[in-house]
């Protein structure tokens, strides 16, 4: 009890913990920043395979739009081989009459 009394021995307590509260805490104050740099490190990371990615989605939408104007050449170029060959059909069934109408005579 008579130590309780003295007020000096109880600031000296007081002191000596906020002392290596405060020694302990500047330990703290370095894993924080240490810390910190890793979180700016992986967010620069983040960040720059975000940007690749951006680029990777635009390089693709214009392989698809590339694709898409082929596809659609070859469509058109199938109709058209289609058409013509329709129109040789035609002529070659005209020619053929014409011909056996002329074996005919």
């Amino acid at each position: 009890m008579k130590i309780l009394k003295n007020s000096k021995a109880i600031r000296v307590c007081v002191i000596l913990m906020a002392l290596a509260f405060m020694v302990s805490g500047c330990a703290t104050c370095a894993s924080v920043k240490q810390l910190q740099a890793q979180v700016d490190a992986v967010s620069l990371k983040a960040d720059n395979a975000m940007a690749a990615a951006a680029a990777a989605q635009k390089t693709a939408d214009d392989c698809c739009a590339t694709a898409d104007r082929a596809n659609q050449t070859a469509k058109q170029a199938a109709d058209r081989a289609a058409a013509a060959a329709d129109r040789a059909e035609n002529a070659a069934a005209k020619a053929e009459a014409v011909f056996m109408k002329h074996m005919k005579k």
